[in-house]
């Protein structure tokens, strides 16, 4: 999806396919793959954690104090058919909330070094990609999320963590992704 241990300051446009996930994600202020949220900039946060892509989106309002971005967006992969979620560090759902929380509590300075102080309502949202083994499916129902219509996923808001969260399966990611694009695939000829 995009490479590990990078950012998008340091990687061309064309080496990212995160339009396989959704095509707006291709679209953002600022991409981390892998890096620590401590080395992330404008964030002043003592988290050693790595989200595995972490993506902030610049405001679109323009008003006079604005935050330095309108959401928060957390992309968490898991290794196929993966059953051992028995921690909470390895837990997904845990995982997410977590990024999103030391994110947020992170003291956040603009261009100059000059603190921002960004409202706790800023929206996040979490993308979990993984099979959808009996324990994944426990713990989507352990936090109140629905199934989606083709039951090959999941997703709900947490008005707690202000965070709207997706479960996706690796089938259904690929499915969705060959069916929107299936007419560029088609005039490209590679369908």
């Amino acid at each position: 999806m995009f490479p590990r241990h990078q950012t998008s300051d340091t990687t061309p446009y064309e080496e990212q396919n995160l339009w396989i996930i959704d095509e707006k994600l291709s679209y953002h202020y600022f991409l981390a793959s892998d890096v620590r949220i401590c080395d992330m900039p404008n964030i002043a946060s003592a988290s050693e954690k790595r989200p595995d892509i972490c993506i902030f989106n610049h405001p679109i309002a323009f008003v006079d104090e604005r935050p330095p971005y309108d959401s928060i967006v957390i992309i968490e992969f898991k290794r196929p058919m993966r059953k051992d979620f028995s921690e909470d560090d390895e837990n997904p759902f845990a995982q997410v909330y977590g990024y999103i929380r030391d994110i947020r509590a992170g003291n956040k300075s603009d261009i100059e070094g000059r603190p921002i102080d960004a409202p706790i309502g800023v929206p996040g949202y979490a993308y979990i990609i993984c099979d959808l083994t009996k324990q994944i499916r426990a713990l989507a129902q352990d936090h109140a999320l629905l199934p989606t219509p083709d039951g090959m996923g999941f997703f709900g808001y947490n008005p707690n963590n202000q965070t709207y969260v997706e479960v996706i399966s690796y089938d259904k990611l690929l499915g969705d992704a060959l069916k929107r694009n299936r007419i560029l695939f088609e005039k490209l000829g590679i369908a």
